[in-house]
């Protein structure tokens, strides 16, 4: 039987599934010492490269978050860290979907563009962005549909592998019958910080302060979720959907249920690392309707069963290829 608790954490190396829109490209050069250090190799992925200049680049990007402020100097190379991570796995599933021989038509490419485009409220504001986030027209598009690909790949290896039957969500509402019960229940975004092996618990919680510090500025929630999160729910910008309580860790419990809609917490420590959640909206206590009930477990048993697969296909991955960090 499946766990109904929510999944916050991820056992393997991508932990979260997937992906800011920028998917790092070499695009500064330069002279001399500066050209040397932009050019400088800091990881091999099979016949890929990704040199200092993507990681970089990635971090600096903010076309998604036109309000965010730049990192502080201070917590960078933690920064650097999660971004060179994530490089690496987005290479990975980039290279497998080349292998496989999928596709993004050109249509599709367009259609993604003019959404990003429509989040900003002028045509200057678009390309003032697009300048300061040093990218051209076609190398955002590029980034796009660097970014299609890998949904296309997992969907067509992960997501077409999963099936939740209905014997299944009957047999978790009869475990847990509380999730149709009357109770309070809030719908919640979240970032996960991880300690691992790599980062040690300063080094998480230095993350997780300059991204709290980030968001009390003014950044998107949504976009440092996707860019930076170790939890299942990062490539829906750290969105958890309607939570009762009960279901969380009683930290993220606590704060969860303490904060207005709206609210932002401060760093929180749990087990896994360090968190950060946002309250979006609260429903007072009521019975759900079976069909709403339904619904809920469905959805959680859906992604429990999608990290699982995911974080076993990534894996795979991982195992066959040639991975070298230089620095």
């Amino acid at each position: 039987m499946i766990q109904l608790k929510r999944v916050v954490s991820v056992a393997g190396g991508f932990r979260g599934a997937f992906v800011p829109v920028t998917v790092a490209l070499c695009l500064i050069g330069g002279s001399g010492a500066l050209g040397e250090t932009a050019n400088r190799i800091v990881a091999i992925v099979n016949d890929d490269i990704i040199t200092q200049a993507d990681v970089t680049e990635h971090l600096s990007a903010l076309l998604e978050e036109p309000q965010s402020p730049e990192p502080s100097d201070a917590d960078s190379m933690a920064m650097q860290e999660v971004v060179l991570r994530r490089l690496i796995e987005q290479r990975l599933i980039l290279q497998e979907a080349k292998r496989l021989g999928l596709s993004v038509s050109g249509e599709e490419v367009a259609k993604r563009f003019d959404e990003l485009r429509g989040r900003f409220a002028t045509e200057e504001e678009f390309q003032q962005s697009l300048i300061n986030s040093k990218l051209s027209p076609e190398q955002l598009k590029e980034k796009i549909r660097d970014q299609l690909m890998v949904h296309r790949v997992i969907d067509a290896k992960v997501r077409s592998t999963i099936v939740v039957s209905p014997q299944e969500v009957a047999a978790a509402l009869g475990t847990h019958p509380e999730l149709g019960k009357p109770g309070d229940r809030v719908r919640a975004s979240h970032i996960l910080i991880r300690v691992n092996e790599r980062r040690t618990p300063e080094k998480a919680k230095a993350l997780v302060n300059e991204i709290h510090q980030q968001l009390v500025k003014g950044a998107d929630f949504s976009s440092l979720a996707k860019r930076y999160s170790e939890d299942p729910h990062a490539q829906d910008g750290g969105a958890m959907g309607w939570v009762a309580q009960g279901e969380l860790l009683p930290e993220l419990d606590a704060a969860l249920f303490t904060l207005k809609p709206g609210e932002l917490s401060g760093p929180l420590q749990t087990r896994l690392g360090f968190h950060l959640v946002k309250v979006e909206e609260r429903r007072p206590a009521d019975s759900l309707s079976l069909t709403e009930a339904n619904h809920e477990v469905s959805q959680q048993l859906y992604q429990q069963k999608f990290q699982a697969a995911f974080t076993r296909w990534l894996g795979e991955l991982k195992r066959h290829a040639y991975i070298e960090i230089t620095h």
